[in-house]
Order: structure tokens, then C-alpha cells, then sequence
């Protein structure tokens, strides 16, 4: 799941966006990205579920899973997206390490499994790439248009809203907003679920086989709902941590009011993490910048001033003029049309703008005759 989903192998089918207000009903559609298969708990060898501090253990899955109130007609969370980066694991899978805030239902010892999320990628060079996406397992991950950013604030809920009950087709809204972007996306699916479980999970996805988690330090899922209400968690009856195939780890930290925790990140070959439940912090606002230019249109020999501003700003560059400040303007007379641009960069990330001087062909007139 991409922002932009642009790239190729985790590049997935766009869902369609509706601002606020839910969209037709739709089927299951198909598999078209990554997955966020059920849970799979590792064994000890008398074929016991394996657990550390009571807790169980898996591969890919990292938070809490509930079973006591079922049915589950609807589960909510709300987290902030955390920064990956690259922790240096061998030869990953799509060579990406990533790692994906979910809210679901079912999964936990069925096989049905409906979703919704955020996810953090980073590539072996470097890069990364974050996104939005649900999944109505066993289809894949499908993206959803709207872009998000490391420190956005999510809720994503899970409602059943027709037929709910484990032994028919249900209708589900599922409902994304992005508190610190402003925006909604709400879509309406029909899926047969269990109705066994509810889950908060971060989570290492699988592409070609289960994608190494990287370095996102802590995330905090502050509250948490399974049924309109407090799941009262318990570390020891509901909490699940992770040790995937690579070796990294993620592991709660003991809820808070039943219903906040963090879960925390773990190197290879490290003991686990210890983790407290933490809070979201505050972003830096958002770097901005303007650039205008004033005439847009001269003749060849005239001049036009280039004006320029920015805001959370600690540095412009020019291109095609020099902008040494955060703010300024310069005076420029190109000889053909030409555009220039500004680009600002601050605490909240860089912001550019654009603007096109045009040149017209100078015109000279000699007794009535022009050229």
C-alpha cells in the first residue's frame, strides 16, 4: 500500500473515495495486493501455542485479539502513523520491510478475516512510501486513494449494518478518517465473517513471504472499541506479540483503561522491547511556499519581479533564479519564456511553487510598417 501507489508489486488497485458518505454495496473484490493473512500462532514441540509472559506468540501479528463478547458487529481504533526505517534485514522479500496498523474482525483461529488500515514501507535504498488500504481476506490488500503521512492521526471503524449474524452474508461499512489531513472514506462491503474475534494489531505483511518489520520505534492505539465498547484488554489473556521469520520483534505494552496500549519495536537477536503505553505526539505543521510573478507576460529587454514566501520554513532554493531566504523577491528578465520555481523546506517536510514568466516577440514600426 502506497500513498501514491505507483510501484509496481505492492502498486494495488485504487478503491473508490466518497467524502462522508458511504458508496453502493459492493462484493468481495479480488486479490489484488499484499495480504494480512489470520493469525498463526507458533508451537511449542508438544504442539502447545508457544507464549512469553502469557502472552501468545506469532510471525506476523503484534497487539491485542479478543474472543470473549462474540459476535463482533463492529470494532474501532484510533493510532498515529509511525516513521519506519530500514533496519538492515537480508535480502527482504520485494526488498521492502514494512509495517501496517490494522483494525479487524475474525482471524483469530478462523479463517475469514475483514480489515482496515495504514501502512509504513521502507526500501533497501532507503526510500519510503505510506498508505491506506482494506482487505476482505483471502483477496488481497486494496488501496485507498487518499494519501497519509507518518504522525497523521487514523481511526479506522468495522460496522456491521445488515445480516449480522456468523451464519450469513453481512453487510459492513468500513470507515477511514484522517483527523490531521480532514478527510473521510467510507465504503460498504458484503462479507461472511465469523464474527469470532476483534484485533488491534501491528503487523508484518506478506509479499512472496512475510516482509521483514522495520524500525518504527512505538505505536499507540489510543482508544480502542469491540462492540460499541471497552474491550478491557489484558496483557496476559489478549495481548499477542511477534517474532517474524527475519527475527525482528513487536510487543504490547500493558493497556491503559482497559483500551490504550502501544505496541513497540524490536532489533534481531534483541530481547524484547520494554513498552509502556505512550501518546500521540504533535507533527510540526506543514512546510508551505508561494511564488509569483508579477507581470507574467513582457517583451524580449523587459523585466518581471519574482516574489516568493513560505511559512514553517527554514530554507528556499531557486531554480532558475536564486532565492537565498524564506522570503523575497528577485527581479529576472529571461529572453525567452521561462519558468522558475521555489522550494522551501521546514521541521513539517518541503513544499514547492511554480511560476511562468512569458516573453512575447518585441514588435517595431517604421512609417506604417510593422514587423
Amino acid at each position: 500500500m502506497r500513498s501514491n501507489l505507483t510501484r509496481g508489486l505492492r502498486a494495488i488497485a485504487l478503491a473508490a473515495m466518497v467524502i462522508s458518505v458511504p458508496a453502493a454495496t459492493q462484493t468481495m473484490p479480488p486479490t489484488t495486493g499484499p495480504t494480512h493473512p489470520p493469525v498463526k500462532f507458533y508451537q511449542n514441540p508438544d504442539g502447545s501455542i508457544r507464549r512469553f509472559h502469557n502472552s501468545i506468540v506469532t510471525s506476523i501479528w503484534s497487539g491485542y485479539a479478543v474472543t470473549a463478547s462474540a459476535p463482533y458487529s463492529s470494532a474501532s481504533a484510533t493510532w498515529q502513523i509511525p516513521s519506519v526505517s530500514y533496519d538492515g534485514a537480508p535480502n527482504p522479500p520485494s526488498n521492502e520491510e514494512a509495517a501496517d496498523n490494522w483494525v479487524g474482525i475474525g482471524g483469530d483461529g478462523d479463517s475469514t478475516l475483514i480489515q482496515l488500515g495504514t501502512s509504513g514501507t521502507v526500501f533497501t535504498n532507503g526510500a519510503t512510501s505510506y498508505g491506506a488500504w482494506y482487505e476482505l481476506y483471502p483477496a488481497g490488500a486494496v488501496g485507498i486513494s487518499n494519501n497519509v503521512k507518518p504522525g497523521d492521526i487514523i481511526t479506522a471503524s468495522l460496522q456491521c449494518t445488515a445480516a449480522c449474524s456468523p451464519s450469513s452474508v453481512q453487510t459492513w461499512q468500513l470507515t477511514l478518517t484522517n483527523t490531521t489531513a480532514g478527510w473521510t472514506w467510507s465504503q460498504s462491503f458484503q462479507y461472511q465473517s465469523t464474527m469470532a474475534s476483534a484485533e488491534w494489531i501491528l503487523e508484518a505483511p506478506q509479499v512472496g513471504g512475510v516482509v521483514p518489520l522495520p524500525d518504527y520505534v512505538q505505536t499507540t492505539f489510543d482508544p480502542v472499541e469491540a462492540n460499541g465498547q471497552n474491550p478491557n484488554l489484558s496483557l496476559s489473556a489478549n495481548g499477542v506479540i511477534m517474532q517474524d521469520p527475519s527475527g525482528e520483534t513487536s510487543n504490547p505494552s500493558t493497556p491503559v483503561n482497559g483500551n490504550i496500549f502501544s505496541t513497540c519495536w524490536g532489533a534481531i537477536g534483541a530481547a524484547l522491547t520494554p513498552c509502556t503505553a505512550g501518546s500521540f505526539t504533535t507533527p510540526p505543521p506543514p512546510t508551505t511556499a508561494s511564488l509569483s510573478a508579477s507581470p507574467t507576460k513582457i517583451s524580449a529587454g523587459q523585466s518581471s519581479t519574482l516574489t516568493w514566501s513560505s511559512t514553517n520554513t527554514t530554507s528556499c532554493i531557486g531554480s532558475n533564479f536564486s532565492a537565498s531566504a524564506i522570503s523575497g523577491s528577485a527581479v529576472v528578465s529571461p529572453s525567452v519564456t521561462t519558468s522558475y520555481s521555489v522550494k522551501c523546506t521546514g521541521a513539517g517536510g518541503s513544499a514547492s511553487a511554480l511560476a511562468t514568466v512569458s516573453v512575447g516577440s518585441t514588435t517595431t514600426c517604421h512609417a506604417k510598417h510593422c514587423k
